[in-house]
């Protein structure tokens, strides 16, 4: 088995982008979800509520941000403007994170229709898992990384009348090599230099349905409908499986996936 792709998400809920290379560390991928958009009190707002927010494109620069979407000017965002506290919540996580200047906020709030917030989490995440609070935490909904199989994708596409992208799920880590839904059965597992934990499955929501490429949910709401028929179990509608890194390590397509447990 290899790891056959890489993505981040460099804003929470916003566009996702592959890598062929990146940094695993303890609170996820480097740059991963280090950005939030949120409401005036802090509270995050996703694609869930807002499917436009697949179409903001956030590119990492060596001082922070840059900001496109269509239509729009784009906006450059630089981590030393963001050293205003502000209490934040992701669910019922509430901690500290950063906020900056009004123009990015603006800028947000104008293409989205509601007024909004940009949030930064900070050199150092406030915020910590709540299993084993050795390890921090993004702006992730709960644990810091996303694993799915592709031929999990494959099987579902067969099912559906219109093939989605692995996007539409937005996971970081994907494997090649293994059967369609083997990543259920797994436990301990190594890619590369990095040993990770499967911690549960991903319950999966409404965001599904929203296509990457023009911002809009599926009228018949698939692909979870189809996911309904035959991945449904007392704990949700699962696909994917989540983890939590013990060390931290570099990541590079093709890396071998070993099943330790």
């Amino acid at each position: 088995m290899q790891l056959s792709q890489l993505f981040h998400y460099p804003v929470k809920s916003c566009a996702g982008f592959s890598l062929t290379q990146a940094s695993a560390q303890l609170s996820g991928l480097e740059g991963d979800r280090c950005w939030m958009v949120a409401d005036s009190s802090g509270k995050f707002i996703t694609g869930r509520q807002w499917p436009r927010m697949v179409l903001i494109r956030p590119g990492i620069t060596p001082t922070g941000l840059r900001l496109e979407a269509p239509d729009m000017e784009p906006i450059e965002v630089s981590y030393q403007d963001y050293l205003q506290p502000q209490a934040s919540t992701v669910w019922s996580y509430e901690f500290q994170a950063w906020r900056g200047p009004t123009e990015v906020d603006d800028w947000l709030s104008f293409f989205l229709g509601t007024d909004c917030r940009l949030l930064y989490i900070g050199q150092q995440s406030q915020r910590l898992l709540r299993s084993d609070a050795s390890k921090p935490l993004t702006f992730a909904d709960g644990y810091q990384y996303l694993l799915i199989g592709e031929r999990s994708l494959q099987d579902l596409n067969r099912r559906l009348t219109n093939a989605v992208s692995m996007l539409q799920f937005r996971p970081n880590l994907v494997v090649s090599g293994a059967e369609a839904f083997a990543e259920d059965e797994w436990k301990v597992l190594r890619i590369g230099s990095v040993v990770f934990d499967v911690v549960k499955p991903c319950e999966r929501c409404i965001f599904t349905t929203v296509n990457p490429e023009n911002g809009q949910m599926h009228p018949q709401k698939q692909p979870l409908a189809t996911l309904n028929q035959y991945r449904a179990f007392p704990a949700g509608t699962l696909f994917g499986q989540n983890l939590v890194a013990r060390n931290s390590g570099l990541l590079t397509l093709g890396d071998e996936v070993e099943v330790l447990a």
